[in-house]
């Protein structure tokens, strides 16, 4: 198994970056995520700013939209809608932007701070407060990872969420899966 596990039925929240690492439903990093997440119920989501992200327009890769098809085909990724009207999980996000600008020092200015991964934190937040599961959200960036486990600690779902590296937790299924 992975270095970080997930738990059985948990919920997982999915990054651009990591759909894309992950390849299409060929390769192995998509197969053995696709295994691991069916043997352990564990739904995945992705919020519309990845699915944009992916190409979710007709203009957009073609490739990108089959890979998301595919898995929705499967049944183990859904859209996710976040609850922008929640003043609680609109906080997350604004946080969680603030709290990446102040990770980055002069690295970015806050125009910069990709919208995705602070809406990551939100619909973390928003799902680790609906129900009783465990919530993870799966990431490749370091700022943003480290920016979303301490907004959602401070918002007192830290116990009930997880921030892992996507890129990694990909490797080790893939790696796990040949021992």
């Amino acid at each position: 198994m992975p270095a970080e596990e997930l738990p059985s039925d948990s919920l997982a929240i999915v990054d651009t970056s990591i759909i894309y690492a992950m390849g299409g439903p060929s390769n192995e990093k998509y197969q053995a995520f696709e295994q691991y997440v069916t043997r352990r119920n564990i739904s995945v989501r992705i919020p519309d700013h990845v699915a944009e992200e992916l190409g979710e327009s007709p203009d957009a890769y073609h490739y990108q939209r089959d890979r998301l098809r595919s898995a929705q085909d499967a049944g183990w990724l859904e859209r996710a809608d976040v609850d922008f009207t929640d003043s609680d999980v609109s906080d997350a996000i604004d946080r969680t932007r603030e709290r990446i600008y102040n990770l980055s020092a002069d690295d970015v200015t806050e125009d910069e701070i990709e919208t995705t991964d602070a809406v990551l934190a939100g619909l973390a937040y928003q799902y680790a407060t609906e129900q009783t599961g465990h919530v993870a959200v799966l990431v490749s960036d370091t700022l943003a990872e480290q920016a979303i486990a301490d907004v959602l600690a401070a918002m007192g779902v830290g116990e009930e969420t997880s921030v892992i590296e996507g890129r990694i937790f990909l490797d080790d299924l893939l790696d796990t899966q040949f021992d």
